[in-house]
């Protein structure tokens, strides 16, 4: 089942994900061609509260191996350490999802 990802904090600016992304890829964003295995659909920009990433993946252990493999380990270089404080992910079902291609 499709799950929905979403990741934001006011500690997470673009500037950190731009670092981020540059640690993982060598540059910011990441290209289409480049995206990890699961990935259906990423976004990213300035929210309420702060910088948000919220992704659409196949599952959730698609994002599970991306975190571990590579997204957790560019983070912890970047912010010195896992999320801040309520920055963890949060997962979120789809029971529907329509994409137009």
């Amino acid at each position: 089942m499709a799950v929905g990802v979403l990741a934001a904090a006011p500690e997470f600016t673009r500037q950190v994900y731009d670092s981020i992304t540059e640690r993982m890829f060598g540059h910011s964003p990441m290209r289409a061609d480049e995206a990890p295995q699961g990935l259906i659909l990423h976004s990213a920009g300035q929210g309420e509260q702060g910088f948000y990433v919220y992704d659409v993946w196949e599952s959730r252990e698609d994002f599970e191996r991306f975190m571990e493999e590579r997204l957790g380990p560019a983070m912890a270089e970047v912010m010195g350490g896992p999320p801040p404080e309520g920055g963890a992910p949060q997962f979120f079902p789809i029971d529907v999802l329509v994409t137009q291609g």
